[in-house]
């Protein structure tokens, strides 16, 4: 029954995501210190990841995208190269919106997605400890740009936009 009550949960965010017109205009859900709340997940890898991957730098750029979003994948090669440009203290961090810790058959598919666009940075995948901190999300792809301790920088960036992501944390870091 939970298992059945995740994939609505999941079924119900993609169609609010494909049938929503409205850009973003919220951050994500925030906890008590005004920083991204927890969470627990596995990237494609099958790695361990928790909210700390964000202490990791002191900068990430976080790209919420999906398997089915054309400007998601059409971003991805770029985001990969700015990956490489980027100073050391910046990270870039996917979270595949339409992919659960568990669906096999979707994990394969994001796989294939980034290893065809040469993706080179971590990719998390959507259990229900991420419900509060995607909730906000009205339309993909959209990018926050988040200080070490996961707290929001600037707006949110809805839309394909590599260079704003890149002038975001050049403004940041001066």
């Amino acid at each position: 029954m939970k298992k059945n009550c995740s994939r609505f949960l999941i079924m119900l965010i993609m169609a609010v995501l494909c049938f929503s017109l409205a850009a973003c205009t919220g951050n994500p859900e925030k906890d008590e210190d005004g920083a991204t709340g927890s969470f627990s997940s596995t990237d494609l890898e099958g790695n361990k990841v928790t909210e700390k991957i964000f202490g990791e730098k002191d900068v990430t750029i976080l790209n919420i995208w999906g398997t089915y979003c054309g400007p998601c994948k059409e971003e991805m090669p770029d985001l990969a190269k700015l990956q490489e440009e980027l100073p050391d203290n910046v990270q870039i961090v996917g979270i595949v919106l339409d992919v659960q810790e568990g669906d096999t058959e979707m994990i394969e598919l994001a796989r294939e997605i980034c290893e065809d666009t040469k993706v080179n940075y971590t990719n998390i995948l959507v259990n229900d400890s991420m419900y509060e901190m995607l909730s906000g999300i009205e339309a993909i792809p959209t990018t926050f740009i988040l200080d070490r301790e996961g707290k929001t920088i600037c707006d949110p960036i809805v839309g394909a936009d590599v260079d704003a992501y890149k002038s975001a944390v050049m403004e940041y870091l001066e």
